[in-house]
């Protein structure tokens, strides 16, 4: 008894089965089926272009199509088979809305839609030279350093929506430390176009894909380093010049192997009236370079007893030299501004009444004429420096 319940079952297992596979192949029931995210072709771009305009940004880059037909039809069907396009010609700048034509298949109905129409918004199409720079992906030792000999493409053009192409910072050329060897290599690399946090700006085109990179691993090594320096106490200013006293130098092992000093360029301080950094020269051999580490290394210079004081000058102030008779003469510049700097005794007792401000209108005839103008002062100072280096007068 038990054996024919078994057997009743099995049978109607397989009698089921059978007609599911009929129903399947011979009656292919009417279904329905919802295609996700099928993508939005954006035509006639270059139409729009030719006219100095191009597509920024739009609402939507895909759609879902819910379609119906035989099941042995839909089931088949994905993203490939239908066409979904916007047409940009002749769209104006700004945001615009934009129909989409869709089609598919003839042996399927399309039902509906999630999407019908989109927001295009359309920008200035732009064009702009952006650096190349080189990124070294990878750390190598505390004792080594990758070297960039050469890279064929120091600026690249970039191209698309003035938005975009203005948040391009640089054009990255990222390299493999593991590309890199003992040995002078060289090698394509791909070209990424990033903002100034890092992140790729995608959607703008590059005049080129790609850049050749020539490259070598090099020794690094800490030598001393000799600054020479002249003018500390020039102009009765004293100045306190502060340098490294060290430097990181990179190339070949026998390049570098019985250097232990490098020697700057000789720095002349004494034009310096105010704190400040400058950068140092180094004299290095043939076949070395600074390390990156060291790249920019400058001295610090302190000016002891130094002060500065500004005065402020109305247009009646102005010394008009080589007046004509008969004319009236008119500055028009409202107000200028002298900056002093000297020992800080010497400006603390300085006042207005101390500078001469002056221009010089010989020869000048009736009309508006655009006159230098030049400051002198009776006290012992090391500069003053006028805000403006031209006025305007008017001569009637």
């Amino acid at each position: 008894m038990l054996k024919s319940k078994k057997f009743n079952i099995v049978l109607a297992l397989i009698i089921a089965i059978a007609l599911w596979a009929y129903v399947l192949g011979e009656v292919n029931p009417e279904s329905s089926v919802t295609i996700k995210n099928v993508p939005i072709n954006f035509t006639n771009q270059d139409s729009l272009e030719d006219t100095g305009l191009t597509l920024l940004k739009s609402s939507d880059t895909t759609i879902n199509i819910n379609i119906s037909g035989k099941r042995t039809v839909i089931t088949k069907a994905d993203a490939d088979d239908f066409s979904v396009t916007a047409d940009i010609e002749g769209l104006k700048k700004g945001e615009n809305t934009v129909r989409l034509n869709i089609s598919g298949p003839d042996d399927v109905k399309i039902e509906h839609v999630n999407i019908e129409k989109v927001k295009v918004e359309i920008d200035e199409l732009a064009t702009s030279e952006k650096d190349v720079k080189v990124v070294i992906n990878g750390q190598p030792g505390d004792d080594k350093e990758a070297d960039i000999i050469e890279q064929s493409l120091d600026t690249v053009k970039v191209t698309g929506a003035k938005t975009l192409v203005d948040k391009v910072d640089k054009v990255n050329a990222v390299v493999e430390l593991k590309n890199i060897g003992s040995e002078m290599s060289s090698f394509d690399t791909e070209l990424t176009p990033v903002d100034k946090g890092g992140l790729q700006v995608l959607n703008v085109r590059l005049g080129n894909s790609k850049v050749k990179i020539t490259a070598v691993m090099l020794n690094k090594k800490t030598v001393n380093l000799n600054v020479p320096v002249t003018g500390e106490n020039s102009g009765d200013v004293e100045r306190i010049v502060s340098v490294p006293k060290t430097v990181m130098i990179k190339g070949t092992e026998d390049a570098l192997k019985d250097i232990t000093e490098i020697t700057c360029k000789t720095l002349d301080v004494s034009g310096v009236y105010s704190n400040t950094s400058i950068e140092l020269i180094p004299q290095l051999p043939d076949g070395v370079k600074l390390s990156d580490d060291s790249d920019g290394i400058s001295a610090k210079v302190t000016v002891k007893d130094l002060s500065k004081k500004t005065f402020e000058f109305g247009q009646n102030d102005i010394n008009l030299l080589n007046k004509s008779e008969g004319l009236t003469y008119t500055v028009n510049t409202a107000k200028l501004s002298v900056e002093a700097i000297g020992r800080e005794n010497v400006i603390n007792e300085l006042s207005a009444a101390d500078f001469t401000v002056s221009a010089d209108v010989s020869g000048l005839g009736k009309g508006t004429h655009t006159v230098t103008v030049v400051v002198t002062c009776g006290k012992d100072i090391l500069s003053a420096e006028l805000s403006v280096e031209r006025v305007e007068i008017t001569i009637e």
